[in-house]
């Protein structure tokens, strides 16, 4: 009996070490033919990365593996989850300078997390990136003017009335002044509180998707109201800058008498000198040939409150004028009325010779014509005049023409149509002419040209069978092109996902009647600019832009995504508002929101217009589900049934 025990525990021995070999030869067989390989999606090597202490990392494992069971995926030391089909996706800890992800990869023989071939990876590889460092406060022991602070990106005009504001970054805890030469001897400036500044990306990815920026000292602001009297060309400024305080000196020399950056601001003690520093930029004060006017030349000119800032008024076409007031940089400043002022980029407009002035119109009659599909009201103006629509609801618009002046006796109404309930104008301020309209059913869509000199402000009319799909002109726009957009970690791009769902949609909207319209229908390039305009030559009724997201650098993903719905004018919220709530109820995905986006497909005003987020390309579950057809019809299904909601509750008075 002892003797039978023993062989049967020897047995048992020799058949483990068997299987043990047989194991580790499979397994050292299967590394040697076909190791995985790494393929990095995003970030690129030594890529610039817009993060602070975190970023996401993506990208996929290819060979013959089962990804999620076979293998397990270090980045940093830190373990990654492997979809099915190999991607991953990380947000990691980074730190500001030169920065490196180092990737692992290792075998697992026994189905557990901890099993591993051995403690060799069986893939590694690693992927440099660069990440900005944070500005810091200057230290008080180091005396210096570092130069400007949020300067402008450019040369400056300024004109009696307006006021320059100068800031620069220092040695803290100094005084400070700023001087221009034959203008100004000595501008106070003061140091500023520090403050973290909030991140935009907040109100769009999530509260602290982005941590706050350091708090930085050091940082002198001062002003000057430009008035009458000062003029002066292309001069810079000068920044101005004390010695250090003497008992803050002896203090630091006494607490580190050996360090030699502390040693070295002896020489500041007796010192009465103190710092000077030229702006980067000049600075030109009611110069001579200022104020001039201009013709706009971009037949779809943006007027901005800011060079580079938020939009003032879109759209403005070829031949309106005004009058130049100031400069920045490649902006110009136009005056429009008494105090409203936009600015226009220098290379969409032409410059008129010195002496002509914009034209001045007075509104003596208004008169509006009505027809099947729109109807449209005529001012008659003496010249092209910038001009800016305002939506205040969804029965309420504001037409505004700058350089205009009342001498409004008659408003003729097209008793035949009804779509105006009444008209009111007003003179809100010097140069600035305002008619209200007040509609009896809801804004569908509108536009505004000139024919010579006469404005025309056209409202477009819904269209027939309002609450039915079919004969409805719907135009459907596959996001990107030559340009993939986002890339998913298997290397979906997004214009590939986008192009899947929209033929989907087509094809399905079709079939219930609708004359649908593909602003691309494979690969081919077309400009972003080219899809609304495809949209309009087809006298769209809808446009639907179909997009895939990502977030950007510093954004957790995992933490911020899901679907999404932008509009711009305020008559496309409803189908953006319709269309969001079907996607989140069929895809189950989180809410990301519905947005106000300034996109350039959702700019047009004819027609209600919306871009969608169907779902993360850089999320691995996501891209997986972006490949099925299964996910493009509940898409596609979602769209028509947010399209169908918005009809149907569209308030039609016919």
């Amino acid at each position: 009996m002892l003797l039978k025990s023993t062989l049967n525990n020897r047995k048992c021995a020799c058949t483990t070490w068997i299987a043990g070999l047989v194991i580790l030869l499979l397994g050292a067989a299967a590394v040697s033919s076909e190791s995985p390989r790494i393929k990095v999606i995003y970030p690129e090597p030594e890529q610039l990365i817009a993060a602070v202490d975190s970023t996401f990392i993506l990208g996929h494992l290819t060979g013959d593996y089962d990804f999620a069971t076979d293998l397990l995926l270090f980045i940093n030391g830190e373990e990654v989850a492997l979809h099915k089909d190999g991607g991953f996706l990380a947000f990691l800890p980074v730190t500001p300078g030169d920065f490196v992800f180092h990737i692992e990869v290792y075998l697992q023989t026994d189905g557990s997390r901890e099993g591993t071939l051995s403690d060799s990876p069986v893939a590694a590889t690693s992927l440099p990136i660069k990440i900005p460092k944070p500005l810091k406060t200057i230290p008080e022991d180091t005396y210096i003017i570092a130069g400007d602070y949020r300067a402008p990106r450019g040369d400056m005009v300024l004109a009696t009335g307006d006021r320059l504001e100068v800031m620069f970054r220092g040695t803290p805890g100094r005084g400070a002044w700023f001087s221009i030469d034959g203008v100004a001897d000595s501008v106070p400036m003061a140091e500023t509180a520090p403050c973290p500044q909030p991140y935009w990306g907040e109100s769009v990815f999530g509260a602290g998707a982005i941590p706050d920026s350091v708090l930085i000292g050091g940082i002198y602001a001062g002003f000057l109201d430009i008035t009458g009297s000062m003029s002066t060309e292309d001069s810079p400024i000068i920044y101005h800058l004390t010695p250090p305080d003497p008992a803050r000196i002896v203090a630091l020399l006494l607490d580190n008498p050996f360090d030699t950056s502390v040693v070295g601001l002896q020489k500041y003690l007796r010192s009465e000198d103190h710092l000077i520093h030229e702006s980067s930029y000049s600075v030109s004060l009611n110069p001579p040939d200022y104020p001039f006017t201009v013709r706009f030349i971009d037949s779809v000119l943006i007027m901005r409150h800011e060079p580079f800032r938020g939009y003032f008024s879109i759209f403005q076409p070829k031949g309106v004028e005004a009058l130049v007031v100031g400069a920045r940089a490649n902006w110009y400043r136009i005056k429009l009325s008494a105090t409203q002022f936009a600015w226009v980029d220098q290379n969409s407009v032409q410059r008129l010779p010195q002496g002509i002035l914009p034209k001045e119109s007075y509104v003596r009659s208004i008169r509006s014509y009505g027809s099947d599909d729109c109807l449209v009201v005529e001012f008659y103006l003496a010249g092209k005049h910038p001009f800016r629509i305002i939506e205040d609801d969804r029965r309420t618009i504001r037409i505004q023409l700058f350089g205009v002046t009342t001498d409004t006796d008659w408003i003729r109404y097209d008793l035949s149509d009804p779509l105006i309930d009444i008209a009111t104008w007003a003179q809100v301020e010097e140069s600035l002419y305002e008619l209200k309209i007040a509609l009896t059913q809801d804004i569908w869509g509108y536009d505004a040209y000139y024919v010579g000199n006469t404005f025309h402000f056209q409202l477009n009319k819904p269209p027939s069978n309002i609450r039915k799909i079919k004969g409805k002109r719907i135009v459907i726009d596959p996001g990107h092109s030559k340009d993939h957009g986002a890339i998913g970690p298997t290397g979906l791009t997004e214009a590939k996902a986008n192009l899947g769902i929209a033929l989907v949609l087509a094809d399905r909207l079709r079939k219930k009647g609708a004359e649908v319209t593909l602003t691309r229908e494979d690969d081919s390039d077309v400009p972003l600019y080219d899809r609304p305009a495809i949209a309009k030559a087809r006298d769209a009724d809808l446009f639907i832009s179909v997009h895939n997201n990502a977030v950007p650098d510093g954004v957790n993903p995992f933490t911020n995504n899901g679907v999404s719905s932008y509009y711009y004018h305020p008559h496309s919220i409803e189908l953006a508002r319709a269309i969001q709530k079907r996607m989140i109820k069929a895809t189950g995905l989180p809410d990301h929101g519905l947005y106000h986006g300034n996109l350039a497909v959702n700019r047009p005003t004819q027609y209600p217009a919306v871009l969608i987020e169907c779902a993360f390309m850089i999320i691995p579950e996501q891209e997986a589900m972006l490949k099925t057809n299964k996910f493009r019809k509940t898409i596609a299904k979602a769209i028509i049934q947010g399209i169908e909601d918005f009809l149907k509750g569209y308030n039609n008075v016919r």
